[in-house]
Formats: structure tokens, C-alpha cells, sequence
């Protein structure tokens, strides 16, 4: 009986300083991981600059004589610049409002029962909200608002079948009206995107000065409408643009 308790304590002895040394020996397993913050994704929040171009379609209508009312045909080029600014939630609603001025050119146009005559070149310009929605890198978006510029309006108005003859005597001035349309973006890296949408334009009704083959002053209404589609390149700067981050 002696010796078993003999056997038990240097067998409890030899356990304790076997793990006193394994205590001290150094450890064998792998340090953790180092802590790696998820990569941001991309975002459309932020200013941005561009530039735009593109076509014009005539969609006018002009009295070029009394009773007579008819559709303008023709059309011609865009160019111009961008400005404008996203916020997009975290649900990927994109909000955002942008301005672009454009210059137009002259078109060869045909007003009703008369010769075709070129027209005199101008401006167009918008100021639109933006509502969008981001998937990721691309962007599908519906615009509205604020449409300016001045009517592209025939440079003479000559029917031989009515025996009419009309000069334009000065560039129609600045009207405004309303735009609508819509477009798509597509980021190529954080800072560059291009785009393409459509815009429908109506600037509304004005006279139009022309002096007739009497010499006298004539006021021809035009109502002024375009189509118009162009594509786009932005650049963004991201300012107040927080990223956001992925979601394990």
C-alpha cells in the first residue's frame, strides 16, 4: 500500500513539472490574422465636370403665313459643358442635379409650302434634377427640368406658290421651357464615367421678326421643340463623397 502512494505521488510530481515546462517552451500556434478593413464600394456621391455632344432634331412648328401652320424639318450638332452633383443613400437611390450649355448649330430646314432655308445657329442649355438608380459602376437615371436657348428659325421664309417672301432680321432671343428624358452612366474607374441620354426640349412659342418683300415688319410665330441625343464623359471629384462598405 506504501509503495502505490509512493507510485502516485512521483507520477503527480513528474505531471506538475512536465507542464511547468511546457508552460515555458514557447507557443506553436499562428499569430492572428492582421485585420484588413473591407474595400469600399464604388459610390456616385461627389461634384463632377464634363463634356457633352451629340444631335438636335427638329420637332418646331412655324406659321410662315396666315392659317398656315406646319413642322419644321432638319437639325444638326451639339457641344458642350457639364456641371452637376449625386447623392447616393444607402439604398442606392441616386439623387442629383446638374446644368449643361451647349452650342448649336445651323440646320437646313423647310418651312410649309416654302423653298428650304438655313437657320441661325445658337445655344441650349438645361438645368435638371437627376433620379437614378447605381448598380455599382453603372447608373440608369430619369432627368427633368429647366430648358433655355433661342429657336432655330429659318433665315428667309420664299413660297412661290403663295407668292410670299420674308427675311429674318435679328437672332430670336432667349426663351425658356421645360426638358424631360432619361440616360445611362458608366463609371470606367473612380473618376471617369461616360454617358448617353436623350432629352426632349420645348422652349415654348415666340414671334420671330421677318421683313417681307413691302418692307414691312412681320412677326412670325415658331413654337420651338428639339429632340435631342448625345453622349458624355464626367469627371468626378468625390468631394463629401463617403464611401461605403461592404457587409459580411
Amino acid at each position: 500500500m506504501r509503495m502505490v502512494r509512493l507510485l502516485a505521488a512521483a507520477l503527480s510530481a513528474s505531471t506538475i513539472a512536465g507542464a511547468a515546462v511546457a508552460a515555458d517552451l514557447p507557443s506553436r500556434r499562428a499569430p492572428p490574422p492582421a485585420y484588413v478593413a473591407p474595400a469600399p464600394l464604388f459610390t456616385w456621391t461627389g461634384l463632377y465636370v464634363g463634356l457633352n455632344g451629340g444631335g438636335w432634331f427638329n420637332n418646331s412648328t412655324i406659321s410662315p403665313f396666315p392659317g398656315v401652320n406646319g413642322k419644321l424639318s432638319g437639325g444638326g450638332g451639339l457641344i458642350g459643358g457639364t456641371l452637376g452633383y449625386n447623392w447616393q443613400t444607402a439604398s442606392r437611390i441616386v439623387v442629383g442635379v446638374e446644368t449643361d450649355l451647349d452650342y448649336r448649330t445651323k440646320a437646313t430646314v423647310t418651312p410649309p409650302f416654302s423653298a428650304a432655308s438655313q437657320t441661325n445657329d445658337g445655344y441650349l442649355g438645361t438645368l435638371r434634377g437627376r433620379l437614378g438608380y447605381g448598380f455599382d459602376r453603372a447608373l440608369v437615371y430619369v432627368t427633368g427640368g429647366l430648358a433655355y436657348g433661342n429657336a432655330a428659325a429659318p433665315n428667309a421664309i420664299v413660297s412661290l406658290p403663295l407668292a410670299a417672301f420674308g427675311v429674318r432680321t435679328a437672332n430670336p432671343g432667349m426663351q425658356a421651357g421645360w426638358t424631360l428624358g432619361a440616360g445611362a452612366e458608366f463609371a470606367i474607374t473612380n473618376n471617369w464615367s461616360v454617358k448617353g441620354e436623350y432629352l426632349y426640349a420645348d422652349l415654348g412659342s415666340k414671334g420671330v421678326n421677318y421683313t417681307n418683300a413691302a418692307l414691312l415688319p412681320v412677326a412670325v410665330n415658331e413654337k420651338t421643340a428639339d429632340h435631342i441625343a448625345r453622349a458624355g464623359v464626367n469627371y468626378r471629384f468625390n468631394f463629401g463623397g463617403a464611401p461605403a462598405y461592404v457587409k459580411y
